[in-house]
């Protein structure tokens, strides 16, 4: 692999390389201008002792595909993926205001970073992706101040073995949930733990409902901390999440790894507390409209037979009434037709009586 420095282009020269942004175990990040859109990108590429593992380029390769099947205000957007020299990297969005870590000490507005974050978590967990690595220097903040979660699972793994700067693992490690730290799958609740530890570090003044809810994302019982992160911005935003509802389908199974880091595929999960009302069984649809075409037969039939009472003179009190035997209405549970047929033979019968 050849070396890379400032000036450098990509993919035949339409990326070149400014200047390096942030630095990992993983990877390293450039900002870089795509010079054929004439805009400003960020590009992450995977450090040279990565790129030689092919279990990991494959998995970097299918978490790029997902962020960027994905579109939400507050994920960084993926704009392509490709391979130079034998080092794959991503084309991403460049967000110039920093990371989160970076900010520290700074006056942020934790309400709306928290409503931010919650829904872009909320929007990742609807599509079966649980981040697994929610920290400071995965969350950027766009010019006004609203965050853009990045690097969402990607290679869990292998970039938690791989760190072996002291500083770099700790940060990993403290917003790891309990239950994970014990061998435990990630979950869309250890998702949130890690986010109520990231937004309880930063200080400040907190809104009420904020306050509230910190401590229930950070609980060290998954049980005790909400259900899902729809939940959690129902108690913060109730009008996003009604927004959120309106917009998005519902909610499908999240797939887990298994052993050799392979995602199973999505199955049915029991409807969140907030999630929008499943459609009626298909056997209650069938009824429902079985039972609205039979009162539609009936007044169709009563129409008819103020149609023929009309057209005979009806109205006449003189003529005795009438009666029609030999002649029942269908069973209930008959087919529509057949119970319309009867019915019309009922009213035509009376009409012949008259």
């Amino acid at each position: 692999m050849s070396a890379l420095g400032t000036g450098a282009t990509l993919c035949e020269g339409r990326y070149r390389l400014d200047e390096v942004v942030g630095r990992g175990g993983m990877a390293v990040v450039w900002r870089a201008v795509d010079l054929q859109l004439e805009r400003d990108v960020a590009i992450k590429m995977i450090s040279d002792v990565l790129a030689g593992d092919p279990r990991f380029v494959a998995r970097f390769e299918r978490e790029a595909r997902l962020a960027a099947a994905l579109s939400h205000p507050n994920l960084v957007k993926v704009f392509d993926y490709s391979v130079e020299d034998a080092r794959p990297f991503l084309v991403m969005e460049y967000v110039p205001g920093g990371t989160l870590a970076e900010a520290r000490g700074r006056a942020l507005d934790v309400s709306s970073l928290a409503r931010g974050l919650l829904d872009a978590v909320a929007h990742i967990h609807a599509a079966g992706i649980v981040h697994r690595d929610i920290k400071p220097a995965n969350v950027l903040l766009g010019p006004d101040g609203s965050p853009r979660l990045t690097d969402f699972g990607i290679a869990r793994g292998e970039e938690t073995s791989s760190l072996t700067q002291t500083g770099q693992v700790l940060g990993t490690l403290r917003y790891l949930a309990p239950e994970v730290a014990s061998g435990e799958p990630a979950t869309p609740r250890s998702d949130l733990y890690a986010l109520g530890v990231l937004l309880g570090e930063l200080g400040g003044e907190q809104a009420e409902p904020v306050a509230r809810l910190l401590p229930r994302l950070a609980a060290t019982d998954p049980a005790d901390r909400p259900q899902s992160a729809v939940e959690a911005l129902a108690e913060l935003d109730p009008t996003r999440l009604l927004a959120r509802t309106e917009a998005l389908p519902a909610t499908e199974a999240l797939p887990a790894d298994d052993e050799h880091g392979r995602r199973s595929e999505p199955g049915p999960l029991e409807p969140e507390r907030s999630a929008p009302v499943a459609a009626a069984p298909r056997s209650r649809q069938f009824a429902l409209r079985k039972w609205q075409a039979i009162a539609a037969a009936a007044v169709l039939v009563a129409v008819l037979a103020l149609v023929i009472a009309a057209a005979s003179g009806g109205g006449n009190q003189s003529k005795p009434a009438v009666t029609t035997t030999g002649l029942h209405a269908a069973p209930a549970g008959a087919p529509v037709d057949q119970q319309l047929d009867r019915l019309e033979r009922i009213v035509r019968a009376a009409h012949r009586k008259r």
